[in-house]
């Protein structure tokens, strides 16, 4: 193997990772946004946060 196809396999890799983990982050966040839309469910966490103090 030569340099230059050794570093075209780190850019494929990296590309690859940085893709699944830009998924991975979308859908946490749009996860997020679908539990707040709940108005029921923020005064419920809230209501639990509140209740450690």
């Amino acid at each position: 193997m030569d340099e230059q196809q050794l570093v075209s396999e780190d850019l494929g890799k990296s590309r690859v990772s940085g893709l699944l983990l830009g998924i991975a982050l979308a859908a946490l966040l749009a996860g997020v946004f679908y539990l707040y839309s709940n108005p029921q469910l923020v005064i419920m966490l809230t209501d639990q946060l509140w209740a450690c103090f």
